[in-house]
């Protein structure tokens, strides 16, 4: 008994849309029916098997080998089991996704988690813009789960998050958190300007201070805020992975804001990493 494997045989020319192969539409089929599914192939559609070595029988269990930033989609949709992509991936990783986890040993494009209502997202490289973000036209972005990003993030991280936790452990662009509702979203390294632009609620909380914190947000102080002893200790809980969270204290610089929405967001900047 083996996972799954789609192995990609050469480099796409066109974008490919892997949205069908999720374990949710291969349970009921055969090795050879899956062979011959087809895929959105730039302007045509490609039988699997034209481009993908396939191999395995645990259909809960997907593994993606040779993957590079032409395959778009990965995970769109899914509710159930894991897939685990060694490579690049294009836009739209884990989109509209309900639960289950996608982990991605590369790289990803824009759009990574937009509209997932659950399940877990892990990048072990750097993602796009956009990430957890909403489509133009959506009411929200992302409405549950969590994304982790193990490198470094583009802009407009969460732009209209509704709820769920996003951790970007490098580097995060400009309007980090801008127009969130809700949710949660942490930056352990530097980020760009505006963040927190526009957010009705929520909260983004930065382990590095800014350069540049808008005018529209308040100064209340350095906080003792237990929920962040909570938070970092449910954070260590959940994986090994996440274990670092447990030497971040409970002290906060709070800015609230965006006072140019209703004021009911914060930024919190942390001011110790000693261990509690």
């Amino acid at each position: 008994m083996s996972a799954l494997t789609f192995t990609l045989k050469s480099r796409p020319k066109f974008t490919l849309d892997m949205s069908p192969l999720i374990p949710d539409k291969l349970q009921d089929l055969t090795l050879e029916k899956i062979k011959k599914l087809g895929l959105v192939y730039g302007k045509e559609t490609v039988k699997v098997e034209s481009l993908f070595t396939v191999k395995g029988n645990i259909k809960n269990t997907i593994v993606i080998n040779k993957s590079c930033e032409q395959l778009i989609c990965v995970g769109k949709e899914m509710s159930t089991g894991s897939i685990t992509v060694k490579g690049d991936v294009g836009d739209f990783l884990g989109q509209s996704m309900k639960n289950g986890e996608v982990t991605v040993v590369g790289n990803a494009g824009s759009w990574s988690g937009t509209g997932m209502s659950g399940g877990r997202i892990n990048v072990r490289g750097n993602v796009g813009d956009y990430t957890g973000a909403g489509l133009p036209g959506d009411a929200f972005g992302m409405t549950n789960g969590l994304i982790n990003i193990t490198g470094d993030a583009g802009d407009r991280v969460g732009d209209r998050m509704r709820r769920g936790i996003i951790i970007i452990q490098g580097k995060s662009g400009a309007y980090c958190g801008s127009r969130i509702h809700a949710g949660t979203i942490i930056a352990l390294d530097k980020v760009g300007k505006h963040s927190g632009e526009g957010m009705r609620r929520g909260t983004v909380i930065l382990a590095k201070k800014p350069s540049h914190i808008s005018a529209t947000f308040k100064s209340c102080g350095n906080l003792k805020m237990q929920f962040l002893r909570l938070l970092f200790t449910q954070l260590s809980n959940i994986d090994d992975e996440f274990l670092f969270f447990s030497k971040y204290g409970p002290i906060a610089h709070r800015f609230s804001g965006d006072l140019a929405r209703n004021g009911k967001g914060e930024i919190l900047i942390l001011q110790t990493m000693t261990k509690r």
